[in-house]
Order: structure tokens, then sequence, then C-alpha cells
């Protein structure tokens, strides 16, 4: 935030590191705005753009790192402009998704190196399998769903990084009151639901575009999670123990957050600890 010169310096750098380079362009956009955002972004993807032109690497992990750095900058637009995490995520899943698909399409033979590579990866894990244990091979949709999931996890990362550094800088809890609010509209919330459930129902092959199109949903799940042991001073074994439940049994998690739509736990329990309910409407000084 002192100057261009330090912006572009860090996001230079920090591309060596997780997150800080796409967390630094999407810093600047947030405060800045567009133009000083893409000039930062310029500097963040110069490392993967020497490293594909010198290197025998093939196009895959330069272009994800390229398109992801995008995606965040985005995605911080979309937070800018409408102050909301909702239209943050929702927007994030759709980028994302649209991008790894042209990216299908733009570089087909890496995705086709990486889905046999995967594949061989997997037939000598069925030699070692167990008799009975069906281990099926993936297929292009598989890969292209991991990349467009991964894309939006790790810009949804960045993001909330960046708007940390944010609210540090000008609005300190602001980023807290800003999560602990977010809920899904009716709409956005079968939107994502109805998404997931068919995914599921197509198989393996689609289990990773489930996981994308029900990130909002585990988001706003974790914000349920976070809020309720703030407001009951619980301890944080059951944030842990929360966690363990989204590994193990996501579904249930899922199903927390589709009924929060509805229901709004939060300000249930708010009302209960003799709190009234959470209206903190600030915002970063953007």
């Amino acid at each position: 935030m002192r100057g261009r010169t330090q912006a572009s310096v860090v996001a230079l750098i920090g591309s060596w590191f997780p997150l800080i380079s796409p967390a630094a362009v999407a810093l600047v956009t947030l405060r800045r705005g567009t133009v000083d955002g893409l000039a930062i972004l310029l500097w963040g993807v110069l490392p993967a753009v020497v490293a594909f032109a010198i290197s025998d690497m093939g196009p895959l992990m330069p272009v994800v790192t390229i398109v992801g750095m995008v995606v965040t900058l985005l995605a911080a637009l979309l937070l800018k402009s409408s102050n909301a995490w909702l239209q943050a995520l929702m927007g994030l899943v759709a980028i994302s998704a649209l991008s790894a698909l042209t990216m299908g399409q733009a570089i087909p033979d890496p995705v086709h190196g990486v889905t046999e590579a995967l594949g061989e990866v997997l037939e000598q894990m069925q030699a070692q399998a167990p008799e009975g244990t069906v281990i099926q091979k993936p297929s292009e949709v598989f890969v292209i769903g991991l990349i467009a999931y991964v894309m939006a996890v790790s810009s949804f990362m960045s993001l909330l990084l960046a708007r940390w550094w944010q609210a540090l800088l000008y609005n300190p809890g602001g980023l807290q009151a800003e999560l602990h609010q977010l809920r899904l509209k009716p709409v956005a919330t079968l939107s994502c639901a109805a998404a997931v459930l068919s995914c599921w129902s197509q198989g393996v092959d689609y289990q990773h575009w489930a996981g994308l199109f029900g990130f909002p949903l585990l988001v706003v799940a974790a914000t349920i999670a976070h809020s309720v042991v703030k407001t009951r001073q619980m301890g944080g074994q059951w944030l842990i123990l929360f966690y363990m439940v989204l590994v193990l049994a996501s579904p249930i998690v899922l199903m927390l957050a589709v009924l929060d739509t509805w229901i709004d736990f939060r300000s249930r329990i708010e009302a209960k600890s003799g709190r009234p309910p959470s209206r903190d409407d600030r915002d970063s000084d953007d």
C-alpha cells in the first residue's frame, strides 16, 4: 500500500510462496481498483512465464498459475463492487469452472497427459488393492474438475488473506464481522445444492465438480461454526470437531449451510444467548 513498486516486489517474490502473490494482487485491486491490480498482476505472473520459457515443463502448470491469478483478481473486483462475500463466492465458482473448461479446450494435450499419468498410478493401486476392490480410472472430466476446484479454493484463500490484510490496515475486526454475517440466499443455495446432487449422481468423474459447486455451502457452514463458537464462548476444540466432520462427513456440513438459509442458526443462537442479532455492517474502506 506504500506504492506500486513495493506491491510489485511483493507480487514477484511472493510467487515462490503459497497464496502471497495472488493475495497481493487482490489487496491492490480491493483498495486501488482494476488498473493498479492488473499492473501488479503482470509482475505476479512473470515467474510462471519465465519458467515456461526457459524450462522443459509443459504449459499446464504455468497456465493454471496465470489463470488462477486472474481468477483471484476478478473475484476481488466482485467483492469490491458488491462489498458482499456472497457475490464474490458465487462468481468465483462460476469463473473457475469456465476457466477450467476453457483450458481443457485450449490445451487438451497436457490435460490428456495428466489423465493418462493419473490412470497409470491408479492401475498400480488397483494391482495392489485387496481382491474385489475396484478403483475407477478417471477421465479428462475428472482432471478438469480437479483444476477448477483447486483454482477456486486457492483463489478464495488468497482473497481471504487479502481482505484480512485490508481489515488490519483500515478496518480492524471488519473481516470477522463480514464472514459471520455471510448467508446464502435461497436461489444461490438451491442452485449449489442441485448442482452438487447432480454431480454426485454422475459418479467419480464428477466428484471434484461436486466439491466446486458445494464450496460456497462449505464456506457458509464454516462461518456458522466460527460465529457460534464465538457467541457461546466455546473452546477451540469445537472448531476442531467441526473440521473433522467437514473432512469425514461433508454432506452433513452441506446440509447445515442449506438449512441456515431458512432457519438462520446464528440469529437464533445469539437471541438465546441474550445478545441481539449482529448487524455490524462495518465494511472495509475501499
